[in-house]
């Protein structure tokens, strides 16, 4: 019932997809937990026309997607779209950027804010120092300002 379900998924995103220009688009549905919908879109150029700045269309792309799928289908899915492996570079060179800004931290012994980030990558940041002893994150600011900041800790 599942595989039937996520192929009729693909099948509306490919459409949308379609209607959007981008009609060499591949979409692949599969549900790794349950309530949990994972989206992956591939195109033959380099899908920055569907990422956008920082992920910025990616995002509103899901979100479009989201609020279709759960008018449709009832249920409240969490639903996480990708576009050519874009979300893993991203994690990747997020990861890189907070390890080195806890570097940073660390050696001089101040507090760094980063840039201004969506909740998918401040969840990023605070992911990759999670197991960090000499350093904390947290989170401040608000909607479109919130980011996050690298405390020094002295142990």
């Amino acid at each position: 019932m599942q595989r039937i379900q996520d192929a009729l998924i693909a099948e509306h995103v490919r459409r949308l997809l379609n209607g959007m220009g981008f009609k060499d688009a591949q979409v692949y549905c599969d549900s790794p937990q349950e309530h949990m919908l994972r989206i992956s879109v591939h195109t033959e150029d380099s899908g920055s026309a569907l990422i956008g700045a920082q992920g910025a269309r990616l995002h509103a792309l899901q979100h479009i997607i989201r609020c279709i799928l759960r008018k449709n289908l009832h249920t409240d899915v969490y639903i996480l779209v990708d576009v050519n492996g874009y979300r893993a570079r991203r994690e990747r060179g997020l990861a890189g950027l907070a390890e080195e800004t806890a570097r940073k931290a660390q050696r001089t012994g101040k507090a760094i804010a980063l840039m201004p980030m969506n909740a998918v990558d401040r969840r990023a940041i605070h992911t990759a120092l999670a197991g960090h002893k000499d350093v904390q994150t947290e989170s401040l600011g608000e909607g479109a300002a919130r980011r996050v900041v690298i405390h020094p800790v002295f142990l």
